[in-house]
């Protein structure tokens, strides 16, 4: 497998130097780590690259998963004192299987029924192919492999509906994007003081991903078009955009801070702390500002692209000193929405609205909602939350992630237990905190359709046709009417 890195010089063409992925097995094969109970060996067979031998009768441990990027589980094998994890690198490709050990700072941990190992030194998109095995060992030796595992990063990053994948969507983790088609992926990827997105993309699910570019850059947000081919990513005060045509990635375009749109009061900036984009790539939104320094405005600006070219096209000024923190546009760039206010951590809080805005060719956009959802926003070294919000692809139906604060906020805003759709289970009547508020649109006429807690659940994703909601499991709307499973 080989990769091109994507370089960038200053007015200058990009180059496109091509080198081979990093070669993995010297490092991988320099050691194991062990439980508390054992230390390595133990006549476990050759740990060289291969297919070690079994020499002892424990079974496969069952129900072996990976539970999260390079995170694995299982049950535990009665018997067992250690475990040995083997990963090949390239799945079904010609390289062979190698023990993780030390030089990936394997560690493991485990409950009373359930066993636990992490490669804590180990990049993601380095194993972004491979395959893992497990096998329990004790002073016998080892025992049999279980089943290889994919790494099947799509699935941690999005949910496949029958309309095609949507990026999953968190109020406490931002998301790798991938592709509505699950053919091109971004993977954030850091190197000390160095980060870089890497581009990936196959030809078809089931097959090997290749690298398609490394774009250094310092961006912690990110949007990537549905159909996979406009990359946008904030860069401090500026957006960087990057096109790809027959598979390869053009040398970004840049939005400065002050190519603001015209009708802005002046001064008037970007500030990229979101980005949304069309599924096209033609449409941007991007979170900005304007006004004196004393009494400056937030906002959200609209950037429309014409073959190669990006002009400004609209700003939205709903006011509040919290605008955009949550930020959604349509697929097909028809719809906006976006918030002003947001509950946070202070006791002073102006109560959270949703402001929906739709295009038309004769009045650029005009407003059409404004709705009271309890939106949050709040930065927390132990545990930032922030609403995450999406649209399906025709902007008639928007997924809100809330949370109820009877306490802190007008009646309007109060999600009682009759209000539930769909509550957690086991939580009876109990009226919901965090929950997913689903609205659609009837002409130009807005109303919630849905409330659906699931407390448990970390991650959530609506389909592109708006049908179906993820949110722990699956739901789905027929007739205007969400059912639960």
């Amino acid at each position: 497998m080989r990769h091109v890195t994507l370089t960038f010089a200053p007015e200058a063409v990009h180059q496109w130097a091509p080198r081979a992925l990093p070669t993995l097995r010297a490092t991988l094969a320099l050691g194991c780590a062990a439980l508390a109970l054992a230390g390595c060996g133990g006549g476990s067979g050759s740990a060289e690259p291969g297919q070690p031998p079994v020499t002892s009768t424990l079974p496969a441990p069952e129900n072996f998963e990976n539970s999260g990027a390079l995170s694995f589980a299982w049950s535990a094998t009665p018997g067992a004192t250690r475990y040995e994890l083997f990963a090949d690198m390239d799945g079904p490709g010609p390289q062979t299987e190698v023990q993780m050990g030390a030089a990936q700072g394997l560690s493991f941990y485990s409950t009373t029924q359930r066993q636990f190992g992490h490669l804590n030194l180990a990049r993601i998109p380095d194993f972004i192919n491979a395959t893992f095995r497990l096998r329990a060992c004790n002073s016998d030796g080892c025992g049999a492999f279980t089943a290889a595992k994919a790494l099947d990063l799509p699935s941690r990053i999005s949910y496949e509906f029958s309309s095609g994948r949507a990026p999953l969507k968190s109020s406490s983790s931002n998301f790798d994007p991938i592709s509505q088609d699950g053919l091109t992926l971004v993977l954030r990827s850091y190197n000390g003081s160095t980060s870089t997105l890497l581009v990936f993309a196959r030809t078809a699910a089931g097959q090997p991903w290749q690298q398609q570019a490394e774009i250094p850059t310092s961006a912690y947000w990110i949007a990537l078009s549905a159909d996979g081919n406009t990359l946008a990513a904030s860069e401090e005060s500026k957006v960087q955009i990057y096109q790809r045509s027959s598979g390869t990635w053009s040398q970004p375009t840049t939005i400065a801070s002050t190519q603001t749109p015209a009708a802005c009061p002046q001064p008037c900036q970007i500030v990229p702390d979101r980005l949304a984009l069309s599924a096209n790539g033609n449409l941007l939104a991007v979170t900005g500002r304007f006004g004196a320094a004393t009494n400056d405005s937030n906002a959200v600006f609209t950037y429309v692209r014409t073959g190669t070219t990006w002009a400004a096209q609209s700003h939205f000024a709903p006011g509040d000193s919290i605008v955009g923190t949550a930020l959604a546009l349509s697929g097909d760039g028809s719809t906006l929405a976006l918030n002003s206010g947001a509950i946070t951590r202070g006791v002073n809080f102006t109560p959270p609205h949703v402001h929906i805005y739709a295009q038309n060719g004769v009045d650029g956009w005009t407003e059409q909602a404004r709705l009271p959802v309890g939106i949050v926003n709040f930065l927390d070294i132990a545990a930032s939350r922030y609403s995450a919000m999406t649209l399906s692809h025709d902007g008639n139906t928007m997924a809100v992630e809330a949370r109820n604060a009877p306490n802190a906020l007008p009646a309007e805003y109060h999600i009682t237990a009759a209000d539930l759709t769909c509550a957690s289970p086991g939580t009876g009547s109990t009226a919901p905190g965090w929950h997913i508020a689903l609205f659609a649109r009837d002409g130009a006429a807005w109303q919630r359709q849905a409330v659906i807690a699931r407390e448990t659940a970390a991650s959530w994703a609506l389909a592109n046709n708006g049908n179906a909601l993820f949110y722990g499991e699956l739901f789905n709307r027929r007739n205007g009417v969400w059912a639960c499973p």
